[in-house]
């Protein structure tokens, strides 16, 4: 009896770590692949790297627009410009000449 728990326990000591090795080498690739796996987590650095480089084009445009309203705001100089660039507009006392 003494010489089948002996040789159980050496089998169960050389295929238990033997199992767990290949179960392990054959699951975790199967979950990298996994579409919740490695690809996943790069298609969400990428998403995130593009949402994080629209947000900083967006802060510019924001404080340009803010500088442009400011200038609107207080600026005659740059309302006349555009009154007369954009919308085509002359002083009272201005006339145009075409040729």
């Amino acid at each position: 009896m003494n010489d089948v728990m002996s040789s159980l326990w050496k089998f169960i000591w050389i295929v238990l770590p033997v199992a767990l090795l290949l179960g392990t080498s054959v699951y975790v690739p199967m979950k990298l692949n996994d579409e919740n796996g490695y690809r996943r987590v790069e298609r969400l650095k990428t998403e995130l790297h593009e949402l994080r480089d629209r947000n900083r084009r967006l802060s510019r445009e924001n404080e340009a627009v803010k500088q442009k309203i400011r200038a609107i705001q207080s600026d005659d100089d740059f309302i006349e410009n555009i009154a007369r660039n954009e919308m085509g507009m002359i002083g009272p006392d201005e006339v145009i000449y075409q040729f």
